[in-house]
């Protein structure tokens, strides 16, 4: 099996931990709140982390070159911590449906980025499949959106909220960049997870700490121990296991094809949130679903 295809499994797979991860997340967030459980994900990530890098390597943190750490350090920070800061009020601003179409926008500006600044050109049948895989899983995004609503459409695009959807979208294709870069240096992605994730977690526990939302985080995880036992399991699925293998894909292949194929949580999401959240499942949707996966398939077979 070629290092190719097998960076392209690593990056499905990621998007299979980005699928169940959430659900998870979504559960524990309906009693700690999505801040509480953004921090509380970041933060046991870590701490995961630390303990998993001590048992394989004998330290529990990554002693690598300064160009790559500095590089790691700043796709947490801007990719995990940043970003989600103003996908967050996105999607107070114009809803989900919206801001995670435009967050769909990621994969694309990392694609030219790195086309610019790493010289990974991509062949016209790459790009095509890649479009096509975007197509589908943004046509999916639309309809979950309008299945939520119970064929509602969403009025209130505030200017602001589709600002900071679009920043989301280019702060976290700078995270990817950046993460490509740190795994050019050829250092393990255990190790370069474990640098990320605690470049995120830094940042955005001192954002807690300076805003005065320490003690009330605290007491809310307190309050709520079998949530955190859900945030704790989903922290093991998505940002242990996760970024593991998309940091393995970003090492492995082009920048483009691993955030395309890491994309996929949206359509995969579709029958968990049937069999879990019991939402209706359209026939449009399914018809999003079925673009998306032979975008996937013709990107595979290239």
């Amino acid at each position: 099996m070629t290092s190719l295809l097998l960076g392209e499994l690593a990056a499905l797979s990621a998007s299979l931990c980005f699928t169940f991860g959430p659900t998870l997340f979504t559960i524990a967030g309906r009693q700690l709140g999505s801040l509480t459980t953004n921090r509380m994900r970041l933060l046991l990530g870590v701490a995961y982390f630390l303990v998993i890098h001590w048992i394989i390597f004998g330290t529990p943190y990554p002693h690598m070159a300064t160009r790559p750490l500095i590089y790691m350090l700043l796709s947490g920070v801007v990719g995990l911590a940043l970003s989600d800061v103003f996908l967050f009020e996105a999607f107070l601003l114009v809803g989900p449906r919206i801001a995670l179409l435009i967050i769909n926008l990621a994969p694309v500006l990392a694609t030219a980025m790195a086309w610019v600044l790493l010289d990974e050109r991509l062949s016209l049948p790459q790009l095509a499949a890649i479009a096509v895989v975007l197509g589908g899983v943004s046509w999916v995004v639309l309809e979950r959106g309008a299945a939520d609503e119970e064929g509602k459409r969403e009025r209130h695009y505030a200017p602001r909220g589709l600002a900071y959807a679009l920043i989301a979208a280019v702060v976290g294709a700078f995270g990817v960049l950046f993460a490509k870069m740190g795994m050019n240096a050829n250092i393990n992605p255990i190790s370069g997870a474990t640098v990320r994730l605690s470049g995120g977690m830094a940042v955005l526990w001192l954002w807690t700490i300076l805003a005065g939302d320490l003690m009330p985080t605290l007491q809310k995880v307190r309050a709520n121990p079998k949530a955190l036992r859900m945030v704790a399991i989903a922290v093991l699925v998505g940002p242990v296991i996760g970024v593991s293998l998309s940091l393995y894909a970003l090492k492995t292949i082009p920048v483009g094809i691993a955030t395309t194929l890491a994309s996929l949580p949206p359509v995969l999401l579709l029958p968990v949130s049937h069999w879990v959240f019991h939402e209706r499942i359209t026939p449009r949707a399914i018809i999003g679903t079925v673009i998306a996966t032979a975008g996937v398939v013709w990107l595979l077979t290239l």
